[in-house]
């Protein structure tokens, strides 16, 4: 812009100098052309004094015969005829001339009698007779080489300096333009700077004004689009759910974190973006392609690394631009699908459960009823084994329905202090016949502790503790249960020395009816309920639980509870 605002300047400035140079020299002209023409006049007057004073055309020829302006007198009569002529001595009729047919009137032209341009002027000066004058005109063109050199030389000057001033000016000038666009390319980089007005230029402030009006704007809609996007990338990627877009052609435009680490799409995304080489999984790229051809939606199941995924694929046309585009949300659903493998399980260990004690108390009433026994010893013992499974039965419903009242609890039904140490004690009590028939040992170091919690289940939690060491524990064995607090948690521990639990199932004691010994927990009257129950418990307190075990060796179980958790109903 700013050569082209030199060049512009530079060409106004070569027309001013041509229009200077003609102007001056048909000015310069002008001037001339009047001076020779007052001159003229006054020769005119003269010539015409003298004749009538009486000397003759003849006499006056002779009289301006060596004038310097080389005066040229003509007298001529009214039909034409040219009498005395000091340039001439025969010449044709001169009547039809513009000076005689227009007295008084000057006229420039080249005289053929003497191949000069002179300036003619003629006037009657008695009734049979007209004068004429003439004499060459003053022209400028023999100076007007020198002044066109002069000229030029001056121009040229003017030029360069000009074009110092130009260059100058054109920088002022230019500078809020230049501002203008660095400020603009900020505005458009996302950085806003608000332009300041410039002093001399009341035009560009007014042009800064609007543009900082419209910077301003501009600065908060990109702001605003800047944090719905944050908004929308944070909620996308902090989903639970894995959501991708693919466009008309099948190309991924979206994809969230959750697919990204679900697929490791983030190495494959810089060079596919064609959902084929992304999604390698059939049963996804046929719904996809059901989607695209028969504008349908899709549910399906697919398992991931040992996950279940819920995938819905549907069809939608974009609003904005009118183009088809398919959507794909996958939900985890390994969680759903456990819980409904844990339900499944849990109805048939239940029912087996339940089906044992059952077909006992059954026979053994059949037995009474059809009177296959008489002796009252057969019958005492077939009644006491219907109570023994009776009571078996009792235990194990009781055990379940704790264990469903646990897995729908999140919180503690009660907001009291119970003094963990006291509970420990009712617990010893508790189970002090089954320690003596096996003769195992008590131990304990405990602390007067007390937590916020429902009694009942810190009474059922230590319970099924203590009373799963004993059940597996060994003859004059020990039971320990130790009881403190470190840093902010409250630690409770219960070990044993008695058979321990393989590695492979430690894993699994904690779920329903899982049992290590069937054959030895059923003896002993086990539901395989009691730690599944521990470990809602520990749950709804916030606490974590760990179990250390070696076959063989013993079991330590060791729970802890956030110190100043108060857990509200």
């Amino acid at each position: 812009m700013r050569r082209r605002i030199s060049l512009q300047f530079g060409l106004v400035l070569a027309l001013a100098l041509l229009v200077f140079i003609i102007g001056s020299t048909l000015i310069v002209q002008n001037n001339l052309n009047k001076v020779t023409e007052l001159n003229l006049n006054q020769y005119l007057n003269m010539v015409t004094q003298d004749y009538v004073e009486g000397l003759t055309p003849n006499e006056i020829v002779a009289k301006y015969e060596n004038t310097s302006d080389y005066l040229r007198i003509t007298f001529m009569d009214f039909s034409g005829i040219v009498l005395v002529d000091s340039n001439a001595t025969e010449l044709e009729n001169h009547l039809s001339r513009p000076e005689f047919q227009n007295l008084g009137t000057a006229y420039v032209r080249k005289s053929v009698t003497l191949d000069k341009t002179m300036m003619y002027l003629a006037a009657i000066i008695d009734d049979t007779l007209y004068l004429r004058v003439a004499i060459p005109t003053s022209s400028f063109l023999p100076f007007l080489n020198d002044f066109i050199g002069l000229s030029f030389i001056v121009g040229i000057s003017i030029s360069i300096f000009s074009i110092f001033i130009i260059v100058a000016l054109t920088k002022i000038t230019l500078m809020p333009l230049q501002m203008l666009k660095d400020n603009l390319g900020k505005v458009y980089s996302g950085e806003y700077r608000e332009i300041l007005p410039v002093d001399k230029f009341d035009e560009i402030n007014g042009i800064i004004n609007e543009i900082n009006d419209i910077n301003r704007v501009i600065s908060k809609n990109i702001e605003s689009l800047n944090e719905e996007k944050l908004k929308n990338d944070f909620i996308l990627n902090h989903m639970n759910q894995g959501i991708c877009v693919l466009d008309q052609n099948g190309k991924i435009v979206l994809v969230n974190q959750f697919l990204r680490n679900l697929f490791h799409f983030n190495e494959l995304l810089n060079s596919h973006k064609d959902y084929i080489y992304l999604f390698r999984d059939l049963n996804i790229q046929s719904a996809i392609s059901k989607a695209y051809q028969s504008n349908t939606s899709t549910n399906s199941l697919i398992e991931i690394n040992n996950d279940y995924f819920s995938v819905m694929v549907s069809y939608q046309v974009e609003s904005w631009n009118h183009l088809p585009s398919v959507v794909l949300i996958f939900t985890d659903v390994t969680t759903v699908k456990n819980v409904e493998t844990l339900k499944r399980d849990f109805f048939v260990n239940a029912s087996h459960e339940l089906k044992s004690p059952l077909t006992s108390i059954m026979g053994s009433a059949e037995l009474i009823s059809s009177n296959l026994v008489s002796d009252e010893e057969t019958i005492k013992d077939l009644a006491l084994r219907i109570l023994e499974e009776s009571s078996r039965m009792n235990h194990l419903v009781m055990d379940m329905l704790s264990l469903s009242k646990y897995e729908n609890q999140t919180n503690s039904s009660s907001d009291e202090e119970v003094a963990l140490d006291f509970v420990i004690e009712e617990v010893h009590k508790m189970v002090l016949p089954s320690l003596e028939s096996k003769n195992i040992s008590w131990k304990e170091e405990i602390s007067n502790i007390t937590i916020h919690a429902n009694h009942e289940h810190m009474i059922q939690l230590i319970r099924n503790l203590v009373e799963n060491s004993i059940q597996y524990g060994n003859v004059s064995g020990y039971v320990k249960v130790v009881l403190f607090k470190k840093q902010d948690k409250i630690v409770l521990i219960v070990e044993d020395d008695g058979i321990g639990i393989p590695k492979a199932d430690q894993s699994r004691i904690f779920e329903r009816f899982y049992r290590v010994d069937k054959a030895r927990s059923k003896k002993t009257g086990g539901t395989g309920l009691g730690l599944s129950i521990v470990k809602h418990i520990v749950m709804i307190y916030q606490g974590q639980i760990e179990l250390d075990s070696t076959e063989g060796q013993g079991t330590k179980i060791t729970i802890a509870f956030p110190e100043k958790l108060k857990v509200m109903p």
